[in-house]
């Protein structure tokens, strides 16, 4: 089917699809660092997560983020990030991507990424988003 681009206006029925995300697990980060424009750079997420719109399945989900610019992805033996216990945001207006895999349980904005605080400790900002759902393979 291919890649689906995420916008302004498609991304909030994106997240409700699959509620946010909520207790998805992170299988696969992948990032693409090319020499030259940021336009060629590209960091691609694969999350398991329940999709509400076909009947409470667990499918893949590939998230693929370019021209990425920002980004975080700690991984500690104390710590994991893996599990998406608060799901994840997305805001996608401006021409500015951000993808926060880390939004925390109270109200979110855009602009807490990157900031020091409790949350918002695993991200990517970029110029777009788009995202495809497989049927796996789940891990």
């Amino acid at each position: 089917m291919g890649i689906t681009p995420l916008t302004a206006e498609n991304s909030a029925a994106f997240l409700a699809r699959f509620g946010h995300f909520e207790d998805g697990v992170i299988t696969g980060i992948r990032l693409h660092l090319p020499r030259g424009p940021i336009t060629g750079r590209e960091a691609a997420f694969d999350i398991q997560a329940v999709d509400t719109d076909r009947g409470d399945v667990w499918r893949l989900v590939r998230l693929t983020l370019g021209g990425v610019h920002e980004y975080l992805f700690p991984c500690s033996d104390g710590f994991s990030y893996f599990v998406l216990s608060d799901g994840l945001n997305l805001d996608v207006t401006g021409g500015r991507c951000v993808l926060d895999l880390d939004p925390g349980p109270d109200a979110w904005s855009p602009e807490q990424v990157g900031r020091p605080g409790a949350y918002a400790k695993q991200y990517a900002v970029g110029e777009r988003i788009g995202y495809e759902v497989l049927d796996g393979p789940f891990i």
